[in-house]
Order: structure tokens, then sequence, then C-alpha cells
């Protein structure tokens, strides 16, 4: 099968996988008692804003980051009303800026309307910082989430503080990686999925009235598959 046969094939999967089971999973949590359904409609439209982001980020389309900010305003409203607060400050304070810094490094490194980015790969130099910076964010993001969760009054675990605080790190390395193009950054979303998968099923189970969590759990699961392909497509452009 031809790259670019496979690569549009995938891209329908992931999308139209994604939004069968976002339907579904909000149909069938609208049945629950007590359904908060006006969230549970804005984290349906937020999930498919934010895997379409992903497919076109793998693909190495500026416009993913149009798709992004919708999808990233939508769940920092979500963190917020989660009680996950180092996750909703990276969203507010970071993710949403950071959407505008990396649609102008793109356009820099040759990404438009119909052309897609040139990605680079990193050196030992590079690794070195990416891995200093990862260390030091992740110490002050766990500092961060212990403290807001403890005074604040929410139960939680350290297991939870660790899970949060691990996603948030990768998020921000892996978007600063993403914003200046490093192939690597594949490599660090693929942490973030995982976490947040985790991260976001122990919400499900241990809060009944939380039920629109299913939504992020299946939209990190269709991000880890698009993450995956997202290595591959990325390794090539980039060689």
């Amino acid at each position: 099968m031809k790259e670019e046969r496979f690569n549009k094939l995938f891209n329908i999967f992931i999308l139209a996988g994604m939004t069968v089971c976002v339907i579904l999973s909000t149909a069938i949590k609208m049945q629950d008692e007590g359904a908060r359904t006006i969230l549970l409609v804005i984290s349906a439209f937020g999930a498919l804003m934010g895997v379409a982001s992903t497919v076109l980020a793998a693909n190495g389309s500026i416009w993913n980051f149009l798709f992004g900010l919708l999808d990233v305003c939508i769940y920092s409203y979500i963190l917020y009303d989660s009680h996950m607060p180092s996750q909703f400050l990276l969203h507010v304070l970071y993710f949403i800026p950071m959407e505008f810094v990396g649609f102008y490094q793109w356009r820099r490194r040759g990404a438009g309307a119909e052309s897609k980015v040139k990605p680079r790969m990193m050196d030992s130099k590079r690794y070195l910082l990416f891995s200093l910076l990862f260390v030091a964010v992740f110490a002050a993001s766990a500092g961060i989430s212990w403290l807001s969760l403890s005074h604040g009054g929410t139960e939680f675990t350290v297991g939870k503080v660790a899970m949060d605080a691990l996603a948030t790190t990768a998020n921000i390395v892996a978007l600063v990686m993403m914003a200046f193009a490093y192939m690597e950054q594949w490599y660090l979303w693929t942490v973030v999925n995982i976490a947040s998968i985790i991260l976001w099923t122990v919400t499900l189970l241990t809060s009944p009235e939380a039920g629109y969590a299913i939504i992020p759990v299946v939209k990190y699961s269709f991000y880890l598959i698009n993450g995956l392909n997202g290595i591959r497509v990325w390794r090539k452009l980039s060689a």
C-alpha cells in the first residue's frame, strides 16, 4: 500500500473512530442519573477538535493550531471543574499562548496552507537541555499540584499527584518541541497520552459524578494511536 493512501485511510480511521466513540459514550453517559448534559456535549466537541488537531499535526499541517486552540480552551474548563490545578494552569497560561507561538514558528519552517512543515531532529546538546528541563518542570509541577490539592480540601493520593505532574511536565516539554518542529516531540506525546489515560480512568472510577471523564479517556486513547503514527511520519519528514 502506498504511503499517501495509507496515511489517508489511517486519518479517516482516527477521525471516524473518534467521532463514533465520542457520540456513543456521550449518549450513554447522558442516561446516568445526575448527568451534566451541557458539560458532556462541550467535552465531546472539544475532544473532536483535539483529535482533528493531532491528526493534522502528525501530518505536518499548520492548521493543527486552529483546531488545537479550540480544544485547549474547552479542555481548560473541564480541568478546572475536575480539580486538576496544575494542568488547568498549564492550559490557560501556557498551552493557549503556545498555539500562537507554534503557528509562527511553523510558518518560519515552510508550513503553509498547502505545504507541510520541515521537521528537524535534536542533537546530543539539545537532548541534555530538554532532559534537564523535564526534571526541573516535573519537580515544580508536583510541588504545585500537592500544595493546591492539600490546601484546597480536595481528596487526592500521591499517585494522582505524580501522574498529574508527569502529564503536565511532558505536555510542557513536548509543546516546546512541537513549536520548534522537533521530531522527538512524539515520544513525549506518547508519555502524555498514557499518563492522561491513567489519570482520567482513575477519575472516572473514583468520582461517580465525573461521568464526562469517559470522553477524555477515549480521546487520549485515539491520541496514543495517532501519536505512534506521528513518530513514523515525522521520522520520514525529517530525514
